[in-house]
């Protein structure tokens, strides 16, 4: 049987970033995907500034402009008709995201993993864990689907929200919450790009435009729950549809000459539902979204991913290494970014949420924290705070969306 100093399932942003940064620490790392790479899954595929400056340091923007061209974008963001829209406060040298297809960003990770030292294992799944995780019986290694057998000092479930890892391990979903919307989305040529990327709220469905790499652009289209039922055909024509309803976002002459590349994916409601989960035990870890689900409308899933991956690291290779702070921590950076992701991913309040768009997009400093809230410079109770919410909404209640 194979021995490891860890083994990581799932080698996406979550499980690539920790292959990183721990091959780079010198530890032995196998690092397991069922898939092989470059492939595809759904995402909101937002980096914002905070993101992009730790993929820079790991190398991985290095790997992603060797073989692409990487559109930076500033931020518009137009809600019930008021528009706030400009670029982030700097970090490290970003001031503008970054929206890239993960067919891209996951096979520049993994390539960026595998320089490091780290063993891919791609096409291959994990089954089973050696070793149950109690205290009295850690978990050892890993199982794969050809019957082989991987020890390790700690394995890892980057493996996303049906994690394998944590279905083992009984691990059960906590505090849930739902929103509204359910999503199409497809990948466009023929758009020129404006320099910014956009999401508009209407009363009953958003619409976003981003430039991804190599010139194509994004375009998602957002409504109800039933937006995203029946069949192909019939989805296809609602997602054009849904586009045609936001003029200001694309006109319908450069719509109507734009090329869809490829198939609308399919983001159903119930895709979207988010979770805690319990971190990490005797042998074992989650982080990604096997660890934690926010609702994608504020795009933190890549960054959760990479800072939870980096703590990870940091704190086992160092001497007095344990996670015996890891649920505190996690909890504590993620707790008001949770709640502020489903006020994204609700309908708004109308009477209300428009007083906030007119708050933000009035005055400057507002809107910067509000476009800060996306990086992690500005916590939402901050953006939201009592003198700005007892000037702007006056008598009424502060919402809970927005």
């Amino acid at each position: 049987m194979k021995e490891k100093d860890a083994v990581i399932v799932g080698a996406r942003c979550a499980g690539s970033t920790l292959a990183i940064a721990l091959a780079r620490q010198g530890w032995d790392v196998a690092l397991i995907d069922g898939d092989t790479f470059p492939s595809d899954t759904i995402s909101t595929h937002g980096v914002y500034p905070n993101t992009l400056a730790r993929l820079e340091s790991l190398g991985v923007m290095d790997t992603l402009r060797a073989s692409h061209e990487i559109a930076l974008l500033g931020s518009r963001l137009v809600g019930l008709g008021n528009e706030v829209a400009g670029l982030y406060t700097p970090i490290d040298g970003y001031d503008r995201m970054a929206v890239i297809r993960r067919i891209a960003l996951d096979k520049a990770l993994v390539d960026t993993a595998l320089g490091a030292g780290a063993d891919g294992r791609f096409g291959e799944r994990v089954v089973d864990l050696i070793g149950s995780g109690a205290e009295d019986d850690p978990v050892a290694g890993v199982v794969l689907d050809n019957g082989e057998r991987i020890a390790a000092k700690w394995v890892f479930g980057a493996d996303g929200r049906a994690s394998t890892v944590a279905t083992r391990l009984g691990i059960e979903k906590e505090r849930t919450l739902a929103g509204d919307v359910s999503f199409l989305f497809g990948y466009w040529s023929g758009i020129p790009d404006d320099g910014y990327g956009s999401l508009h709220i209407h009363e009953t469905e958003f619409a976003s435009r981003t430039a991804v790499e190599d010139g194509l652009h994004l375009l998602i289209a957002m409504g109800d729950a039933a937006f995203t039922r029946g069949n192909g055909r019939e989805r296809g024509e609602r997602y054009v549809e849904l586009l045609r309803r936001f003029p200001e976002m694309i006109a319908p002459d450069v719509l109507e000459g734009a090329e869809l590349v490829g198939d609308v994916v399919v983001a159903p409601e119930s895709l979207m539902r988010g979770f805690f989960r319990r971190p990490t035990g005797p042998g074992w870890a989650l982080l990604g979204d096997a660890c934690h689900f926010k609702h994608p409308g504020t795009a933190q899933g890549i960054c959760d991913a990479v800072e939870q991956a980096l703590y990870l690291a940091d704190r086992l290779s160092a001497a007095d290494g344990d996670l015996d702070a890891y649920e505190e921590w996690r909890d504590e950076r993620a707790t008001e970014q949770y709640e502020w992701s489903f006020a994204w991913g609700r309908f708004p309040n109308v009477e209300t949420s428009r007083k906030l768009w007119q708050g933000w997009s009035s005055e400057p400093d507002a809107g910067q924290d509000l476009r800060d809230t996306f990086t992690r410079s500005v916590k939402p109770s901050e953006l939201m705070s009592r003198e700005r919410m007892t000037r702007w909404l006056a008598d009424d209640a502060v919402p809970d969306r927005v």
